[in-house]
């Protein structure tokens, strides 16, 4: 790893510990996807939960961060919301149709698909990390994701740490359990699964804060 990108990485962890409170959200949601099936439980609630996670928390978070780096400055959730998040959601729906795609194939062709969207899924999540930061930087959607692909492209071997951290939480997740049914893991289980989803998803922030500045001081001074 070369010094710069050690540099942005160690910026990135202590911006990330000077603002941690926005990690609290998802951290206490996590804890429910290790909880087990009740019968007051919501029908759908398994579901509805990531649905929740994704479009709303970690945009929110996301927009959070962006404002402190982009105008180094906090400002309220609800304008981070009326700012950021349709962008998030019609970028996410627009990297998430070959997902989609594969997952509706899986179903009628077995498991071989079903792999490979496993592994479509992290070579997303790797083009999408310089992606998702230019949608909270420059507010554009089809824009951010030509070029977020074009940074990432053009700065490959700069930016092979952030390729790297972004694998380490899907070979995480490979190791958490949840619950099935109305089964409870064990206590052992339970904190090592949650221990792992923590790391992933610090992980995730730490990669979206890095890129955030990378951006920020070298594409958009």
């Amino acid at each position: 790893m070369n010094k710069e990108m050690t540099t942005y990485l160690l910026r990135a962890a202590a911006i990330l510990k000077t603002e941690v409170n926005p990690l609290f959200f998802p951290a206490v949601i996590g804890v429910l996807f290790f909880l087990p099936d009740t019968p007051n439980q919501p029908a759908g609630f398994l579901f509805f939960l990531p649905m929740v996670l994704l479009f709303i928390v970690y945009p929110l978070i996301y927009g959070r961060y962006a404002e402190i780096i982009n105008n180094n400055k906090r400002i309220a959730y609800s304008q981070i919301f009326r700012a950021h998040w349709l962008n998030f959601f019609v970028v996410s729906m627009i990297l998430g149709i070959p997902l989609l795609f594969f997952s509706i194939l899986g179903l009628n062709m077995g498991s071989g698909v079903l792999e490979f969207n496993k592994i479509l899924s992290i070579v997303i999540d790797i083009l999408s990390i310089y992606i998702f930061p230019l949608v909270f930087l420059l507010k554009k959607r089809v824009q951010s994701i030509s070029l977020g692909i074009k940074c990432l492209l053009g700065n490959f071997s700069f930016s092979i740490p952030l390729i790297f951290l972004t694998i380490i939480p899907s070979v995480l997740n490979s190791f958490i359990a949840y619950p099935q049914g109305n089964l409870a893991l064990s206590l052992p289980d339970f904190i090592l699964s949650y221990v792992f989803w923590i790391v992933s998803l610090v992980f995730d922030f730490v990669i979206f804060v890095a890129a955030s500045l990378i951006l920020k001081e070298k594409l958009l001074p």
